[in-house]
């Protein structure tokens, strides 16, 4: 393969050093580091989810430390992942984090390969940001960031001094310095030519051979300032990746104002526990839809006390079911079907809650407006549904990313709620009524004016 072939190459392997030790993480005894449990996986499998994220599919795994367990998890990754892992049994482990990587010289293949610890957790954006700069031959491409206020454990964290793109020095001991090592590189084969330098010196660290590359210019960094990264080597740090996973859970942009204030906070709680069981998402959904029946039932019969139940019922459903979303992220298990499955049983259960309350009014006064206000109410809430995936879509477009108005299902179970709190069915069925068809129609005059631009 020419030079020119090899820089334009798109990288397909990522080598994963998980052969260490991790002591400061927990003691021998107890669960080796890449076995580490984060929220619902281990580090191992949200390593391997990153980069499947930014489109590798085939992996190579030291092992050192525990190392039949580790090859174990690994495998069964592969297996459900549907991703290819190899292993590379690093012998001099113990020496550093060099000498692990240094085990798998002749095993990455010509073109560039990504290099990650198993203890860092990334955004995918860090390795799509290397991919698009990608090295010359022999050269490496390390992903810094400057923003010294945002790194975690300041006092641990691998310092870069940088000139002119290229890496000048290396180091945790560093008093001038300009950025922060992510852990995240793309190298070339160049990288185990520094590392025979370095051990040759009896220097068994990966920045002792970064640094022999730095020294003829080799080394250049990426700048991914901003996107989130987190080394995940002690306990204090195990918990801030926690925290920081579920932060990202309320930033959903389709979120309606009701999710995002009210069921949000309670839903990711709830995540929090129920993504260290074995719950499925789906099983999630399906235990909302089945209480919204149940709410639904409970607003159909005569009488305050079943009304006021039922309402607070729905209201709970509605926060549960944003829990299969998170859960889903959390452990990297979303799919089509899913979302699809979850769609479908939303709108099963408007229907039933909305039938239950127009049942319970009609019941109890026999007003023909009740069945005329439910079958309206009923109408704006599929449509407001149907039309969700065009006006998002195109909100996405326009604002990218950004929070938007939004009316949808977090709304109308709400209204619900307080109606049947309050004790006012028919007037609740009259506001959903209104106000989803006129969303409805509000969505389509957006649309088509965006069509007309």
């Amino acid at each position: 393969m020419k030079d020119t072939d090899l820089a334009n190459a798109a990288p397909e392997v990522a080598l994963i050093l998980a052969a260490g030790l991790g002591s400061r993480l927990g003691p021998r005894t107890k669960t080796p580091k890449p076995l580490t449990m984060v929220l619902g996986l281990t580090l191992a499998e949200r390593v391997v989810c990153t980069l499947l994220d930014a489109g590798i599919r085939r992996f190579l795994v030291t092992l050192g430390h525990e190392g039949e367990r580790i090859r174990e998890n690994f495998s069964d990754i592969a297996r459900r992942r549907g991703v290819t892992i190899d292993f590379v049994e690093a012998k001099d482990w113990e020496r550093g984090n060099g000498a692990s990587a240094l085990a798998a010289k002749g095993r990455t293949g010509e073109a560039p390969f990504f290099l990650v610890m198993i203890d860092h957790l990334f955004d995918p954006g860090i390795a799509r940001a290397l991919a698009n700069d990608p090295p010359a031959q022999g050269e490496m491409r390390l992903a810094v960031d400057r923003d010294k206020d945002a790194i975690f454990d300041l006092d641990d964290v691998t310092r870069v001094k940088i000139d002119d793109g290229r890496i000048k020095e290396i180091d945790k001991t560093l008093d001038d310095w300009d950025a922060g090592d992510t852990g995240v590189m793309l190298c070339t084969s160049g990288l185990f030519e520094g590392l025979d330098r370095a051990a040759a010196r009896n220097k068994h660290g990966l920045s002792d051979g970064l640094r022999e590359l730095a020294g003829e210019g080799r080394v250049r960094t990426v700048d991914v300032t901003g996107l989130p990264w987190l080394d995940v080597d002690t306990p204090e740090a195990l918990r801030e990746a926690e925290q920081r996973l579920m932060r990202d859970q309320g930033r959903k942009t389709r979120d309606g104002p009701v999710s995002r204030h009210l069921n949000r906070p309670v839903s990711r709680w709830l995540s929090r526990y129920l993504v260290r069981t074995s719950v499925t998402p789906n099983q999630i959904s399906l235990i909302s839809w089945m209480l919204s029946c149940v709410a639904a039932g409970l607003m159909a019969l005569s009488g305050y006390p079943a009304l006021a139940a039922g309402g607070v019922l729905a209201q709970l459903a509605s926060i549960i079911d944003g829990c299969d979303g998170e859960i889903a992220r959390l452990k990297q298990s979303q799919s089509e079907f899913g979302g699809w499955f979850d769609a479908v049983l939303d709108r099963y259960a408007d229907a039933i809650l909305l039938f239950g309350l127009m049942w319970h009014e009609f019941a109890a006064t026999g007003a023909n407006l009740s069945v005329v206000l439910g079958f309206a109410a009923i109408v704006g809430s599929f449509l407001n549904s149907y039309t969700a995936d065009k006006y998002d879509g195109l909100m996405a477009q326009r604002l990218h990313g950004s929070a938007y108005f939004r009316l949808g299902r977090d709304v109308r179970v709400f209204v619900i709620f307080l109606g049947a709190v309050l004790n006012q069915p028919l007037f609740t069925l009259g506001v959903v009524a209104v106000v989803m068809n006129v969303e409805v129609v509000r969505r389509i005059v957006v649309c088509a004016r965006t069509d007309t631009k």
